[in-house]
């Protein structure tokens, strides 16, 4: 069964605070030219999308330098039972849940903020992952990290730590995710979500999906 995670692109999606809500544009019409043809302006970062080592330092890798086995592969989920409200997720809750890698190299974190979705809350309330979180999952080989929220650092954090964690590592995070509730937690299973091949630059729209 494949399962589709992404978001769809719409004029009026709810985005980022201060981005800007992807435009579409008739350039071409089937009852003028012959055919329709859209254009399209948007950010990188809109909907269901990759962030690339190159969104933070300029002297990381942008997506033409990441290589595909991060956006296809085995994944395992961990799933977060309390109602999203902003906490950080600990390491210890993972490890008491049971939650192994194994080998699977791509982490999903299912915060469950899904149930906010187009509401101002879904920017807010999401559950971040703690540092120590990611450096447990980075000794373990974690290549890409995967989940339904918004950003893994808090809206009004300009540090970003947890971002800059993942990117010194070369790991690319992939963020609004849906429909995680109908994947299983803690058993592999194949997961895809490829970006556009936007030549240097730091960030991509992508479709996800899993296989189970």
């Amino acid at each position: 069964m494949i399962i589709d995670l992404t978001y769809p692109l719409k004029p009026e999606m709810l985005v980022w605070p201060n981005s800007d809500r992807p435009v579409y544009e008739w350039k071409n019409r089937t009852n003028s030219e012959g055919w329709n043809e859209t254009y399209i302006r948007m950010s990188a970062h809109t909907g269901t999308h990759i962030d690339v080592p190159l969104h933070l330092n300029q002297e990381g890798k942008p997506l033409e330098e990441m290589q595909l086995h991060h956006f296809w592969g085995d994944a395992r989920l961990f799933r977060i039972n309390d109602m999203p409200n902003n906490q950080v997720i600990a390491l210890e809750m993972l490890k008491n849940s049971g939650f192994s890698l194994n080998d699977a190299r791509i982490f999903i974190m299912h915060t469950g903020i899904e149930q906010f979705a187009e509401t101002q809350d879904y920017n807010y309330k999401y559950p971040i992952p703690s540092i120590e979180l990611l450096e447990w999952l980075i000794q373990r080989g974690m290549i890409t990290y995967m989940t339904d929220a918004t950003s893994v650092d808090r809206a009004n954090d300009t540090e970003m730590r947890n971002h800059k964690l993942l990117f010194e590592h070369g790991i690319p995070i992939i963020e609004n995710l849906k429909n995680l509730s109908k994947l299983p937690a803690n058993t592999n299973f194949t997961v895809c979500a490829m970006p556009l091949l936007l030549f240097g630059r730091e960030g991509s729209p992508c479709r996800a999906a899993a296989i189970i």
